[in-house]
């Protein structure tokens, strides 16, 4: 197997890592949203600002996670095609060559939201104290 395929696996599998962990984080804060709640007495419930940024944050990482993962797979039938001897467009050759500017930006945004929605979950917790 070539060494193109081996990393095109290491990145579905950080992809996948990272859907799985924002799925969790979500999941978890919702479970036990009553923990994150302050509520003074006689008064509605306050669920701490940084808690909403990071489910919008964890979403964001999600999206670019699946935009990652449908930009390999379109990589991998580029080396699939070419391995075919079938025709293929200048970006699917690109992609067979070795390219992978198209896959590099939703990674690192993927990284970067997850990141900064994991500061806002912990910036949650100190508020919840």
């Amino acid at each position: 197997m070539s060494t193109s395929i081996e990393g095109f696996k290491a990145a579905i599998d950080i992809a996948k890592q990272v859907i799985a962990l924002s799925t969790g984080s979500v999941a978890f804060t919702v479970t036990f949203l009553d923990k994150f709640i302050t509520r003074p007495a006689g008064q509605a419930a306050v669920i701490p600002t940084s808690l909403y940024v990071a489910w919008v944050l964890f979403g964001t990482a999600i999206f670019f996670a699946m935009f990652h993962l449908m930009g390999i797979t379109g990589s991998l039938e580029s080396i699939d095609r070419k391995a075919n001897g079938w025709t293929l467009s200048e970006s699917q050759q690109k992609a067979a060559d070795g390219g992978t500017a198209h896959l590099q930006w939703p990674a690192l945004l993927m990284l970067v939201f997850f990141l900064a929605a994991v500061i806002a979950m912990i910036v949650a917790g100190f508020a919840a104290r």
